[in-house]
């Protein structure tokens, strides 16, 4: 793919909720969003590197867009605009065997009912063809669910349904690839419009309640989620997987993790020495922070302004 203007970045709902489950006792409830959150946004990605890897024809590429139109949020996982069509893709990361009866659909081994996805399909579909009307286009909206996983079974899928399992994938990119009509500016500008409307309102991400004094102190492992122990003079160490990183970079990463779920506290050097804890004395944190930030002096409430 010769043009893709965005990158696929982990949201931030998904990042906050990730540094809350190892910082805190989550309910069941909450445990079980986290983990339907990371496998949606694992098979996401996975989506994502096969058009990246695959689609040569010159596009625009867009990802995890929330949106609003005729007063209805809604939210789109990957946009692909191509020269004549919109397609909008909606990724599901199910596994196991399904079926589908009578319109609903069902887990084939106990026979629960679970929700259809296609609803949801056809609601961002229509809501997205008003946006894009709305914006003042007239390109036509097309869109599929995908099914990613391939340990995904789906049995009795009738043939017209706008749905695309892992199977179908390769034939499907092949089939966009045939189109060598070059883009006009008009489609560089929806893909602007677009993300100019997305809503990055963070009141939408129905967090679970927490406070600076209720979450675990340390530094997080960003491949196992374990915390961190100190090793030798200037590098961190995981126990349970083996990372390893500098004493820098692990600060450093502490501060945004802090600053994404407390973007209005101030950035000190004796708040981030508690939040990282592992350390003897504040000074390896002042040196870091001095070091990459922009020192605010303002008597004892100075602080570090950590904005690019």
């Amino acid at each position: 793919m010769k043009d893709v203007q965005q990158k696929l970045v982990i949201p931030k709902d998904l990042q906050k909720r990730r540094i809350l489950f190892a910082r805190m006792n989550l309910s069941t409830q909450e445990k079980q969003q986290y983990i339907r959150l990371l496998k949606g946004h694992e098979g996401e990605k996975q989506f994502y590197q096969l058009i990246k890897n695959n689609h040569t024809t010159n596009s625009i590429f867009l990802h995890d867009l929330l949106l609003q139109s005729n007063n209805s949020l809604f939210q789109i996982d990957h946009i692909l605009i191509h020269a004549q069509t919109i397609f909008s893709f909606e990724v599901k990361n199910y596994e196991g065997e399904f079926i589908i009866e009578n319109g609903n659909w069902y887990v084939k081994s106990t026979k629960q009912e679970i929700r259809n996805p296609l609803n949801q399909l056809n609601k961002s579909d229509y809501l997205l063809r008003q946006l894009v009307i709305n914006l003042g286009y007239n390109l036509p909206v097309k869109s599929y669910l995908v099914f990613i996983n391939r340990d995904f079974t789906l049995y009795q899928l009738p043939p017209n349904l706008p749905i695309l399992l892992r199977s179908q994938l390769n034939r499907f990119i092949q089939f966009l690839n045939k189109s060598h009509v070059p883009l006009k500016q008009e489609h560089h500008q929806l893909a602007q419009d677009l993300k100019k409307v997305q809503i990055t309102d963070s009141s939408f991400e129905n967090l679970p309640d927490y406070d600076f004094k209720q979450l675990r102190k340390g530094i997080t492992c960003p491949e196992c989620y374990m915390f961190l122990s100190r090793e030798r003079q200037s590098f961190l160490l995981c126990d349970n997987c083996g990372y390893t990183e500098t004493l820098e970079k692990g600060i450093l990463r502490n501060v945004f993790e802090f600053h994404l779920l407390f973007p209005d506290m101030k950035i000190t050097t004796n708040v981030i020495y508690e939040w990282c804890h592992i350390f003897r004395s504040p000074r390896t944190i002042r040196k870091v922070l001095s070091k990459h930030f922009i020192f605010i002096q303002n008597g004892p409430y100075s602080y570090y302004d950590i904005r690019p």
